[in-house]
């Protein structure tokens, strides 16, 4: 049977290829543009350089897709346009594997750097399951290159040729949903443990799980590709798995730089714990006080009389997190006790 556009459309529509109806078009352009600006706006203060340029030509393909016929009606896509936008479906899942793997490692690099030198048998378990992220992911980057072969197949609509695509991006989706869940869910009780006041417990916290709200965007596209995976609508159908893409890596990229936000923040305040630090603010410290640098690490000073500054009240989470989790407070407590018994 013959049709004017890419797909046949339902019963009783007739479709318009001049004037086609415009359902996630718009909405994919403007996603793209916001994720672009607000990626590179929080990027800019802790530079993931990997992981801005995945996202950056994941937005790209994106936009190329839209433009012959993502977020339209398939049946009012024009034939000409369809293998374009297929190809361009093609270059966004090349890209996405690589673009969820880095932002979930950038994630998990924090907790890893936070809470490594207290919890000890609990990074054994974190890198465990980087290395199955890392497994899954480069597998599954080859599997999405050789999907169909000839990969020209991919775009010509010759399935009899590619392996079972819905299935491929059904267990991405799977996948994403439990790495996300437990990069949501691993942060709490890790500072909870920690010798902190509840204040700054929860504080930590709030940054530390912000990058699981992808999680939500994890579940609303393994809904979506249960429902309407098998839909021949798939320029609809692609691009809610494009946008949730979206959703899903740009929280994560921006969640990875809110400890770098943090310190932005105070150092704009006016602390000198910032930056170029002076011998002379190293004179302020004494020997075994904590203080912060630019990399947020954890440094100790040589010299220093007088009262010492907080390190958790400066209001960067990540350092003092980490100055935190390095003093065991079973150990803080023992030692204080012998600095009594000994005066």
């Amino acid at each position: 049977m013959s049709f004017p556009g890419a797909g046949p459309p339902p019963e009783g529509v007739v479709p318009n290829l001049e004037h086609p109806q415009d359902v996630l078009k718009s909405c994919n352009y403007v996603t793209q543009a916001l994720t672009l600006v607000f990626v590179s706006a929080f990027v800019a203060t802790r530079f993931y350089a990997k992981s801005k340029v995945l996202m950056a030509g994941y937005c790209i393909t994106a936009c190329v897709a839209g433009t012959y016929g993502g977020g339209l009606n398939q049946w009012e896509v024009r034939k000409e346009h369809a293998p374009i936008f297929f190809r361009s479906g093609y270059a966004a899942t090349i890209f996405y594997a690589p673009m969820a793997l880095t932002v979930k490692l950038a994630l998990l690099s924090i907790i890893i750097r936070v809470f490594g030198s207290v919890h000890k048998k609990t990074m054994i378990g974190i890198y465990i399951f980087i290395g199955m992220l890392v497994a899954y992911y480069v597998s599954g980057f080859f599997i999405k290159i050789f999907v169909c072969w000839p990969i020209s197949a991919y775009w010509k609509g010759e399935t009899d040729k590619c392996l079972d695509q819905s299935a491929i991006i059904t267990a991405d989706a799977i996948i994403s949903f439990v790495s996300d869940l437990a990069i949501l869910l691993l942060p709490t009780p890790l500072t909870w443990s920690l010798h902190l006041s509840r204040r700054k417990r929860l504080r930590v916290i709030g940054i530390l799980c912000a990058g699981g709200v992808a999680t939500a965007f994890s579940i609303y596209r393994l809904a979506m590709i249960l429902h309407e995976g098998k839909s021949p609508n798939q320029t609809i159908v692609f691009t809610k798995v494009i946008l949730s893409g979206n959703a899903e890596a740009g929280i994560g990229l921006i969640c990875a730089c809110l400890p770098s936000i943090s310190a932005l923040l105070v150092r704009r305040k006016g602390y000198p714990y910032y930056g170029n630090q002076s011998h002379s603010t190293h004179a302020e410290f004494s020997r075994g006080e904590i203080m912060m640098t630019r990399s947020f690490h954890v440094e100790t000073g040589k010299v220093a009389k007088g009262p010492q500054p907080d390190v958790y009240d400066l209001g960067h989470d990540e350092a003092g997190l980490v100055a935190g989790g390095q003093a065991n407070p079973k150990s803080n407590l023992s030692s204080r006790r012998r600095s009594g018994s000994t005066g």
